[in-house]
This record gives C-alpha cells, sequence and structure tokens, in this order.
C-alpha cells in the first residue's frame, strides 16, 4: 500500500506555488499583520508570481492599499478588476472594498448608492453585516432613519454589529426627537445577552443613554432603572454615578443622592463627572439643611479644583515637550523585528502624564485616533528605514570583499574549467565509442570480450603461463606442465562460455550507466560554467551604484518622513493643547463658583449670628 507514491520532492506548478504565497499572504492579512502581507505582494508581483490577472490578490493588495492612505492605488485596482469577468464573489467584495473607499474619503453619496445596490450580492454574512452596518450609519446621518432600519433589520440582531448600528439608530432618533422609538432601540441593546468586554461596554452605554433620556424627559423612575443596570467597574461607571445622583437630586430626593455622590468624589477627579459631583454634594447638604457639611464640601471641592488647575498647567509643559508623543506611544517601537509596523495600537502608554485624565475624549475621537495611528505608523516606518540605513555600509562592504575574492580566484577556475570541459568531452567519447564497440552477438574466438572481470584476469594469467613455456627446452616435466595449463584453460572457456550471455548484458549495462554519468557530468560542467559566468557578471556589475542609489533613497525617505512627522505631532499637539485650555476655563470657572458658595454660605452664617445676637 502506498508504492504507487512517488520517493522523491516533486516540482510545484505555477498554480500550486500562487496558492502556498497567498495563504501566507491571507495568514498575515487576517493576524493584522498587514504590513508583512503588504510587502509579500509586492514581492511576489515582482518575481511575476501575481499580477493583474491573480485577482485574489489584487483585491486584497487594493484592500492594504485602502488601510494604508493610499486610495488612488486602490481605486485604480478596484476598476480594473470591476472591468475583468471575476467570480460573482470576488466581484461583490471589489464593489464593497470601493464603497467602503469612497466612504473613509467622505464620498458618502456615492459609497450608499453601491452598498444600495444588488451589486453587493452573494457577500459572506460577516461581510454583508458590514455593509449593512456602514449603510445604516450613512442612513442615519441623512436622516433617513426609515432606510436606516430596513438595513439595521438586515444585521444579525444579537451580533457586536446589529448592537452597534442599533444604538447608533437609538441616538440618532432621539436627537431627531423621536424619543420614544430611539429609546425602545436602546434598550434592546441594553438587554443584549452578556459577552466580552466591548459587547458589555456597548450594553453601559446604551444604559447610560437611556438614563441620561429618560432624566431629561424627567422620567426619573425609568432614569433610575436603566443606570442601575450600568456596571460598578465599567467604562462608564462615573457617568452613571452622576446620572443616578442627578436623578434622585432633582426629586429633592438629597438623602438618596449623597451616598453616590459622595462614593463619585472619591474618585479620580481630572474626570469631568467627578469635577460635577464635587460641587452637587454640598449643593445636596445645603438642601438637607446641613450647612457645616455644605461648606466643607464646597471647601473640598475648590481645594480639588485648585489642584486639577495645577494638573493642567503641568500637563500643557509636559504636551510643550519634544518627546511627548513618544511618551503617549510608549513601547510601540519595541522589538520592531516582531511588530508589525503598520499593526493597529489597541492602546495607549499606561506611563502618560497628568493630561491623559484630560484628553479622554480627544483620544476617543475617530479622527484624532486615525490621526495618531498614521504618526505611529511613521515612527515605526522611520525606525525600519533607519535600521536599512544602518545595514547600508554592511552591505556595500560585503559586496566590495565578495567582489574581490571573486575578482582573486575567477582566472584559476577559468582555467580549471576548461581542463575539465576538455577532460569531460574525451571521457564522452571514449564511453561512447566502447558502447558502440561491444559487439551484439557472442563470440568465443575472442573470450576476453566475454569474460568478467576475474575471467578476465585469470585469462591473461593463463596466457602468460603459456608463453613462458613455450620458450623453455622440450622436456617431460615441461610437457606435463603444458598440459595441466591446457586443462585449466579449457576449463576457464567453459566457464566464460557458460557466463557469456550475463556477462553481455551487464557490460550493455555498464556501457549505459557510464554514458549516463559522462552526460551527467557535462550538466555539472555547465552547471559551474553558468556560477563563474554569473560571477563575472557580478564582479563587473552595478550594484555598487545601486547600493549607493539605494542609500540616497533611504535618506531621502528618513528626511520626508521625518518632516512629516514633525508636521502631524503639531497637529496632535495642538488638539491635546486645545482640549486642555477648555478644560482650564471649566475649573477656573467651577472654582470661582465654589468660591462663591463658600462665600454665600459664610455671609449667611455671620448674618445668622448677629441676628441671634440682636435677637439676645
Amino acid at each position: 500500500m502506498g508504492n504507487d507514491l512517488p520517493t522523491e520532492p516533486m516540482p510545484l506548478g505555477i498554480e500550486e506555488q500562487r496558492y502556498l504565497e497567498f495563504g501566507s499572504v491571507t495568514y498575515d492579512f487576517y493576524s493584522d499583520h498587514r504590513f508583512a502581507a503588504l510587502n509579500k505582494l509586492l514581492v511576489n508581483r515582482k518575481e511575476g508570481l501575481f499580477d493583474a490577472d491573480t485577482e485574489y490578490a489584487e483585491l486584497i493588495l487594493g484592500t492594504l492599499y485602502v488601510s494604508f492612505g493610499l486610495p488612488e492605488q486602490a481605486d485604480a485596482i478596484f476598476n480594473r478588476l470591476l472591468e475583468k469577468d471575476i467570480l460573482a464573489q470576488t466581484r461583490a467584495r471589489t464593489w464593497l472594498e470601493k464603497a467602503m473607499l469612497e466612504y473613509r474619503r467622505g464620498r458618502f453619496e456615492n459609497a450608499a448608492d453601491v452598498l444600495a445596490s444588488d451589486r453587493t450580492d452573494g457577500l459572506p454574512p460577516e461581510e454583508d453585516a458590514r455593509r449593512h452596518l456602514v449603510l445604516a450609519n450613512i442612513r442615519i446621518q441623512q436622516g433617513e432613519f426609515g432606510e436606516a432600519l430596513a438595513s439595521l433589520h438586515a444585521i444579525p440582531g444579537r451580533s457586536l454589529e446589529g448592537g452597534y448600528a442599533t444604538y447608533n439608530m437609538g441616538v440618532a432618533m432621539i436627537r431627531a426627537d423621536h424619543v420614544g422609538d430611539g429609546v425602545q432601540m436602546l434598550q434592546s441593546v441594553m438587554n443584549m445577552d452578556a459577552g466580552d468586554e466591548e459587547i458589555n461596554a456597548l450594553k453601559d452605554r446604551a444604559a447610560l443613554a437611556i438614563g441620561l433620556t429618560e432624566l431629561k424627559r424627567k422620567n426619573f423612575d425609568a432614569s433610575r432603572e436603566a443606570l442601575l443596570t450600568i456596571r460598578a467597574d465599567g467604562p462608564f461607571s462615573n457617568e452613571a454615578l452622576l446620572a443616578l445622583g442627578l436623578t434622585n437630586y432633582e426629586r429633592k430626593q438629597y438623602k438618596k443622592s449623597l451616598p453616590v455622590l459622595l462614593e463619585l468624589v472619591r474618585r479620580n477627579s481630572s474626570h469631568n463627572s467627578v469635577q460635577e459631583a464635587l460641587m452637587l454634594a454640598p449643593r445636596a447638604y445645603e438642601e438637607l439643611g446641613a450647612l457645616p457639611q455644605a461648606l466643607a464640601g464646597y471647601q473640598f471641592a475648590a481645594q480639588s479644583y485648585r489642584e486639577e488647575l495645577k494638573q493642567v498647567e503641568r500637563a500643557i509643559r509636559n504636551i510643550d515637550d519634544p518627546s511627548w508623543i513618544d511618551q503617549l506611544m510608549g513601547d510601540s517601537g519595541a522589538e520592531l523585528n516582531n511588530t508589525d509596523p503598520m499593526a493597529a495600537r489597541s492602546s495607549y502608554s499606561i506611563n502618560g502624564g497628568p493630561e491623559m485624565g484630560y484628553l479622554y475624549k480627544l483620544f476617543a475621537s475617530h479622527e484624532f485616533n486615525e490621526l495618531f495611528q498614521q504618526y505611529v505608523e511613521l515612527d515605526r516606518t522611520l525606525m525600519h528605514l533607519r535600521n536599512w540605513q544602518q545595514e547600508m555600509p554592511a552591505l556595500m562592504q560585503a559586496f566590495v570583499n565578495q567582489q574581490s575574492k571573486l575578482g582573486a580566484n575567477l582566472p584559476g577556475v577559468k582555467s580549471n574549467l576548461v581542463q575539465v570541459r576538455g577532460s569531460q568531452r574525451q571521457l564522452g567519447e571514449k564511453a561512447a565509442d566502447l558502447s558502440v564497440s561491444i559487439p551484439q552477438t557472442l563470440d568465443m574466438r575472442n573470450p576476453q570480450d566475454l569474460a568478467s572481470l576475474p575471467q578476465l584476469i585469470m585469462w591473461e594469467k593463463i596466457q602468460q603461463i603459456e608463453a613462458a613455456l613455450d620458450g623453455r627446452p622440450s622436456s617431460v616435466s615441461t610437457r606435463a606442465y603444458q598440459e595441466r595449463v591446457r586443462r585449466a584453460r579449457g576449463l576457464l572457456l567453459f566457464t566464460i562460455a557458460e557466463d557469456a550471455h550475463a556477462n553481455r548484458e551487464k557490460q550493455f549495462e555498464y556501457s549505459t550507466r557510464l554514458l549516463e554519468q559522462t552526460d551527467l557530468l557535462a550538466v555539472r560542467a555547465e552547471s559551474v560554467e553558468q556560477l563563474v559566468k554569473d560571477a563575472t557578471l557580478h564582479v563587473r556589475g552595478d550594484i555598487a551604484s545601486k547600493l549607493n542609489a539605494k542609500t540616497g533613497q533611504i535618506e531621502n525617505l528618513i528626511q520626508q518622513t521625518e518632516d512629516l512627522m514633525q508636521q502631524m505631532g503639531q497637529v496632535l499637539k495642538n488638539n491635546a493643547l486645545r482640549v486642555l485650555a477648555q478644560s482650564r476655563r471649566r475649573l477656573g470657572d467651577q472654582l470661582g463658583e465654589a468660591h462663591l458658595a463658600m462665600a454665600r454660605l459664610q455671609d449667611a452664617s455671620v448674618v445668622e449670628k448677629i441676628e441671634q445676637g440682636i435677637a439676645q
């Protein structure tokens, strides 16, 4: 069993090689090693393994160009694919990626025109959910809620994509004054089954939106019911505690609001919700008539605001530091050999300064994240370019050493090769002559031609003995020796005749094998000759000039990358400073409000004492 399987390596055909390389590309692509995937695609295109007719590779390449912000190159690939006769699913995916490119460029009408048409029919389920999610977002932005709902219903309701689409739809309807329908949609998100951190955060976010909406509508019970479902350790717990405190405060249930607000003021005071609670808690005390506690609360709030103002000033100075963005990136360049330079960042550095607490809204912005991601990509690309720049002198020196060694050894190698080729030709001619000289018939008149090697040796010895005996004088002993040799000769001839057929077959076999070996020697000699030619071209080639040109290109790319990073870094800093300036103004207003409240309570206390003294 299995005897028919090949025992030697089998060469791969062109299609097998393509699918093997494409499997490696798709693995990198879906593992988020997109820079590695792009490199493999471009290298294989350069080597001719992939071309414009390998549609599956072209589609991945266009998608990567979209990811890396190269819309013109991506659009050219998509248009070229759509002009060809390709598989229906590949065509649908191409239209989807083209629509996503239009969406990313802000051309929402063009994107919606593709996504809403039958050009994307036949997509896999996960891609189809993505299509409907983007289309629903576009319709929401356009205020076309009916069409957005139609897209929303096409997404599996319990999926993450469906949850996001439903949340966006609910918030949009609330803003469009369709509050009841919007709250109902948010409740469907809030009631999703618990899942991973992303799903649970989305559920909390929907519950918070419901709570704030119902609070604004004075539906305090409904607001409280939604807010109580938010996790205490979730990302929206501060906002939930503040909203819950406000719910009780608006209902004039000040005692119930105090525990929630006091829990909130113990948290990080850089958060907006905590800063709001610092003033709301003493107001609740004041409403309860606990003026000493209210005064102490306002004093604590004023002290906290002053400390936070100092933190904001420190943050502004920190951002002005040239290395601020590098600190924000943290270890983005660590272990560069094991890091894809275009991999998305999931978080910022944990070593961020005091500004991190104030910039959370900025970091939650898609625009800021996109710009920061591009900055990180440029930073990692710059590190690669600098590594290549450092490697270029070593490559140049290696080429010079190789050129010198080849130049010294090539003359001797060429001379030896000429001699080897001559010997090989002579050996081939002799092998051919020997093969031709073997008779096709068995002829015992020349027994040595039919003998095996041991028989041939014995035949030659017998002939030598016969020649020696013929030279002796005739005698009884000589004749006796001659008779014995004659008998041995006859016995040897009989043995040769008996083995003649087998020996002739072996001669043919050995002759054929000798011819094959001489042919193999000729092939090896030709291979060595080709290596010598390649080495000669290598020595005389323009690799040195190419290396110098690449060095210049790398230096230009480094300069361009540094200039672009400087411009983008300044934009990031300006955005951060703008947010911090707003926080500074807000904290200043809150500090002034706290001092006014303190003064008001102190004045009221003085007036009360005066009135008590007059009464006495």
